[in-house]
């Protein structure tokens, strides 16, 4: 009889086995969740907010310059968007969002002139993962920018 009970102490039972299972599932499970929820929701806020206080000086000369406008569902329920996405020969695309509201998105585009090289002020950020931003349809945002001298 001692021989069977030392068996049922050196391996664990199949009931303590399949909790172990279930409990390793429900742990990855909550894991993979956390980490979705913090790549969708808190990574933009934290790459916006390094970008807004790392920001790179780029020279680039513009192709062609496109306001956009129209509705969208990822700011709030169908909430109004707008930007100026701003193609250029060195840098790719990079868009314009602080300040360009579905009014003035043409007024801001005509600021830019295709031909003209600008010295852009970019999010430093969005510049190091900028193929990753591609893949969400984003691009670099411009702060800033000025005629190159």
């Amino acid at each position: 009889m001692s021989d069977v009970h030392e068996r049922r102490r050196a391996a664990p039972s199949r009931t303590a086995r399949s909790v172990r299972r279930q409990w390793i599932s429900f742990v990855g499970g909550v894991t993979a969740l956390v980490l979705c929820i913090g790549f969708f929701f808190a990574g933009p806020l934290v790459l916006s907010s390094y970008d807004r206080s790392h920001r790179e000086s780029s020279t680039c000369t513009v192709e062609s310059v496109d306001g956009i406008s129209g509705r969208t569902s990822n700011r709030g329920v169908g909430g109004a968007s707008a930007l100026v996405r701003v193609q250029t020969k060195e840098c790719g695309a990079l868009d314009i969002r602080e300040g360009v509201t579905t009014r003035n998105v043409d007024a801001k585009a005509a600021e830019l002139t295709e031909g003209e090289t600008y010295v852009f002020s970019v999010g430093a950020g969005s510049l190091r993962i900028e193929g990753l931003l591609g893949f969400f349809r984003q691009e670099p945002p411009i702060y800033d920018f000025r005629p190159a001298a």
